[in-house]
């Protein structure tokens, strides 16, 4: 392994890298400029004297953003042993190293999926069932479980834990990427609707048609919600808006659990109320 200084245009980035948003670069970018590039990205060298990406997608655009060399790890091909090993790589380094919003986690975390089930192909009957790619697709809930259960059990508990790569955040994230690519590129469009899983799972369990039509009205802020844009879709009426508490529980569930607890002891005056009229309610 080595560290070299490259012009950004020697480097080609994968067509399925991450979309990388304008803030994040000019952030980067302005970091650069005031601590210089501390971490350096990793690319594989070629034959051709051009370079492939591997990760470090936003450091690159913020480099090639200033007009400045970019600090780079260089690997050579035969350090991998497939585009499957190489793409692996970068979706761990994603999932190590950022803060993903539930979409980009479930995508990633289906992708690495799929390469495990292509290495591991299962067996029905006399003949095995080679899994082709990132976008095979599994043919029923019951298949969806047991491939989560038996990709989840290669990581130990811990890994489990801080990966968010449980046997349930597999099998969600197997639905949530399930949704069509056009539709997610649309729902990266509105970052808070990226980030909302039980809003995905939502828009994975309807038809092309009726998703995106859900989509449109949700990225558009038309509707607040799946169901406002279902009510609005079936012209029925809407439901009543949610109370102030439902929309606090929506975000509260999404938090880590340092974070709850966190909630927890800024509110223990108002926990402790609530424990004690719940005990005098039992007697």
């Amino acid at each position: 392994m080595q560290i070299e200084l490259l012009s950004p245009s020697l480097i080609d980035v994968p067509s399925d890298a991450k979309k990388v948003y304008p803030d994040a670069v000019a952030a980067l970018a302005e970091s650069f400029q005031q601590i210089g590039q501390r971490v350096p990205v990793e690319v594989i060298t070629s034959a051709s004297g051009r370079f492939r990406l591997v990760f470090g997608a936003k450091r690159l655009q913020a480099a090639a953003s200033l007009g400045i060399e970019i600090r780079a790890i260089v690997r050579q091909p035969a350090e991998f042993a497939s585009n499957a090993e190489i793409r692996r790589t970068s979706i761990s380094e994603a999932l190590y190293r950022h803060k993903l919003t539930a979409l980009e986690h479930s995508i990633d975390v289906a992708d690495w999926c799929a390469i495990w089930r292509a290495a591991h192909p299962v067996k029905r009957g006399p003949k095995a069932k080679q899994e082709l790619s990132a976008d095979s697709a599994l043919n029923s809930d019951d298949e969806q479980m047991e491939t989560a259960e038996a990709f989840s059990g290669t990581f130990s508990e811990a890994a489990q834990r801080f990966l968010k790569i449980s046997r349930r955040n597999v099998f969600n994230a197997l639905k949530i990427a399930g949704i069509s690519a056009d539709l997610r590129d649309r729902i990266d469009l509105n970052r808070d609707l990226a980030d909302n899983q039980a809003a995905l799972l939502d828009i994975a369990a309807q038809p092309y048609e009726r998703a995106s039509r859900v989509v449109d009205l949700l990225v558009d802020g038309k509707a607040a919600t799946v169901a406002d844009a279902i009510a609005l879709i079936d012209e029925v009426p809407r439901s009543n808006p949610p109370a102030s508490w439902e929309k606090l529980n929506d975000r509260f569930t999404r938090l880590k659990p340092n974070e709850q607890d966190a909630f927890f002891a800024m509110n223990e005056a108002a926990v402790m109320r609530w424990v004690a009229e719940r005990k005098a309610a039992r007697r």
